[in-house]
Order: C-alpha cells, then structure tokens, then sequence
C-alpha cells in the first residue's frame, strides 16, 4: 500500500515538474513573485499575445500554482504558495553552477588545445 502511494505521490510531482518546465511559465512566476499581476501586466511584460499568457495562467491555477482574484473588470494573478518560487530559484541556482562549471572546463579545453 506505502509503495502504490509512494508511486502515485511520484507521479503528482512528475506533473508539477510538467507544469513547471515551460519557459513562458517560468517567466510568469518570476514576474509574479514581484506581487499579483492582471493578464494585461504580463502580456505587455512578456511582449506575448494574450491569449497565450491566460493559457499558462490557466494551467498554472488548474494545477494550484496560482490563484486568480478579479478586480473589477481585470483577474489579478498571484503565486499561491511562495515555497515554488523558492523550488524555481534553488533550480536555476543549480543550472547557472552547471553552467558556470561547463564554461571552466571549455575555457580550459580551449586553452589546452589551442596553439
């Protein structure tokens, strides 16, 4: 019984990482975690066309990422639990050292076989 709720624990997390692992959407939690944001901020902060952020917005309230609120005419967007702004940060913190890592080591193939 532990193990089938271990594997559907798994699977949940594997459709979060799903969700998550969208550029757009990465780039609408980075803007929202400066605070709510209404659709047309972040359309205009992306430069993408509306419908396309409400898409990922959409998405991201399904899975419980966001909540939305509406101001009058306007649905203002929020991260829900500040804790996946912290899982995003901690994995781009990660790449940028892979990156950083990379870069030595082509920095020091290039000079060992350069002339």
């Amino acid at each position: 019984m532990k193990q089938g709720l271990e594997r559907r624990l798994y699977q949940l997390q594997a459709e979060l990482c799903h969700v998550l692992a969208d550029p757009t959407r990465l780039e609408l939690l980075a803007l929202l975690s400066e605070g709510p944001r209404a659709v047309k901020d972040l359309t205009r902060a992306t430069g993408q066309r509306q419908a396309k952020i409400s898409q990922h917005l959409a998405v991201m309230r399904q899975q419980g990422i966001l909540h939305a609120e509406r101001n009058g005419t306007e649905i203002h967007y929020s991260v829900a639990d500040p804790r996946i702004l912290e899982a995003c940060h901690i994995t781009r913190t990660v790449l940028l050292q892979r990156l950083a890592a990379q870069g030595h080591l082509a920095t020091q193939l290039i000079s060992e076989y350069t002339p």
